[in-house]
C-alpha cells in the first residue's frame, strides 16, 4: 500500500534512467523530520515531469474506475467525489490502487531565496537557495547519517537567523522532486496510469446549471444584498461552482462586477474560487464592452447573440467630439460584421 505522504516511496536508478535524468542528486528537506528529495539542475527534466503529471491522456471516464487526486488540489474533494460518483468512479488515497490521477496547477510552484515551502508540495523550483545542515539537531543527524545537504526554507530555520548559520549556496536553479512526483510520472510514462484533468470531470457532470439572467438575479439576492443571511451566502457558494456560462457568455460579463465584489465572501470556498479563476471573473469585471468582445473572440466563445448584446454597450461608450460641425456614422469593422447576421 502506497502512502499518501508525498515524500514516502522508493526511487530506483532504472526509474530515473527511464525518465531521462542524468544529474539527479539527493538532498534533505525538513518536515517533521528530514526527508529525501531529489534535485536536478535541468529545466528540461522539470518540464518533462510536470508535463507527464498534468497532460491529459484520456477524457473517457468510462475506461477508469479509481482516481488519485494530486495533493493540494484547488477543488474540494467533496465536489470531485460528487462529480465522479455520477460515473461510478471512486477516489482513493493509495495511488497504487488508482488507474488515473487528477492533476491541477497547485502541485508545483516556484520559490526563491529562503521561502516558506509547503510540506505537501510535490515539486518545486528553488532559485538562489541555500543549504545548511548544522543549525538544528535533526538536520545535523540527517547529514551525519547520509552526507546529504539540507535545503533551508523559512519554516525549517527554527528561529535561527541566516547570518548566524553556516550556510552555502544551492545550485542557482534547483528543480526539486518529491518521491511521489517521480513515481507517478514513471507510472504515466510507462502507460500504467492515466491522467484526466479536473475540467474534464466537472464538465461531464449532470449537476451543471446553464447561466440565465434569473439565476444571476438569484445569486445577487443571496450574496450581494443587505438582506443576505449567512445561509443565503452558503447556498450561493453551492450554486456558483455549478454554473455553466458557455451558452450565454455575455451574461457572465454582465455579472462579473457583482461576482468579483462578493468573491471575498468565498475566500475559504475552494470550489467557488476555482470557478471564478477558471472564468476570469476578476479580469472580466475590469473590462469594458469592447474588451469583453475581444476576450470572448480570443476564447472562441463569441457568437452573434453575444456580440450583439455587447455591441449595444460599446455604442453607449462611444465618445465623439466636434458635433457642432460634423455628423458621424458608426460602422462595425468588417471582421466583426458576420456577427451582425442572425
Amino acid at each position: 500500500m502506497a502512502s499518501k505522504n508525498v515524500h514516502d516511496g522508493s526511487i530506483t536508478e532504472d526509474m530515473l534512467d527511464s525518465l531521462g535524468f542524468t544529474d539527479m542528486a539527493t538532498v534533505g528537506f525538513v518536515t517533521s523530520e528530514v526527508v529525501d528529495v531529489h534535485l536536478s539542475e535541468s529545466q528540461t527534466q522539470w518540464d518533462v515531469i510536470k508535463d507527464l503529471l498534468k497532460t491529459e491522456t484520456t477524457s473517457d471516464l468510462t475506461t477508469v474506475k479509481r482516481a488519485f487526486v494530486l495533493p493540494m488540489h484547488n477543488v474540494s474533494t467533496d465536489r470531485l467525489k460528487a462529480s465522479l460518483k455520477e460515473h461510478k468512479i471512486s477516489i482513493t488515497n493509495d495511488y497504487e490502487k488508482a488507474d488515473f490521477i487528477i492533476p491541477h496547477t497547485n502541485f508545483y510552484d516556484n520559490y526563491s531565496n529562503i521561502p516558506n515551502i509547503p510540506q505537501t508540495k510535490m515539486m518545486f523550483k528553488l532559485s538562489n537557495g541555500y543549504y545548511c545542515h548544522d543549525h538544528r539537531p535533526l538536520t545535523q543527524d540527517y547529514y551525519d547519517r547520509t552526507g546529504n545537504d539540507v535545503i533551508i526554507e523559512s519554516r525549517s530555520q527554527d528561529n535561527n537567523y541566516q547570518h548566524n548559520m553556516n550556510y552555502e549556496s544551492a545550485p542557482f536553479d534547483s528543480f526539486i522532486f518529491s518521491k511521489m512526483s517521480l513515481e507517478l510520472a514513471s507510472l504515466v510514462h510507462n502507460g500504467e496510469m492515466q491522467v484526466i484533468c479536473t475540467d474534464t470531470i466537472l464538465n461531464q457532470s449532470a449537476n451543471r446549471i446553464p447561466i440565465t439572467q434569473q439565476l444571476i438575479d438569484d445569486i445577487t439576492k443571496m450574496a450581494d444584498s443587505y438582506s443576505a443571511t449567512d445561509d443565503d451566502v452558503e447556498m450561493a457558494g453551492k450554486i456558483i461552482p455549478t454554473i455553466d456560462p458557455t451558452g450565454e457568455p455575455y451574461l457572465l460579463y454582465n455579472s462579473a462586477s457583482m461576482l468579483d465584489n462578493i468573491s471575498y465572501k468565498f475566500n475559504r470556498n475552494k470550489d467557488v474560487m476555482y470557478w471564478m479563476d477558471k472564468h476570469d471573473i476578476h479580469r472580466l469585471s475590469r473590462c469594458n464592452a469592447e474588451d469583453a468582445i475581444r476576450y470572448f473572440d480570443d476564447k472562441e466563445q463569441l457568437d452573434s447573440r453575444c456580440f450583439k448584446a455587447l455591441e449595444v454597450k460599446c455604442r453607449e461608450q462611444i465618445q465623439i467630439n466636434n458635433r457642432e460641425l460634423y455628423t458621424f456614422k458608426v460602422q462595425v469593422k468588417p471582421e466583426y460584421r458576420k456577427y451582425m447576421k442572425d
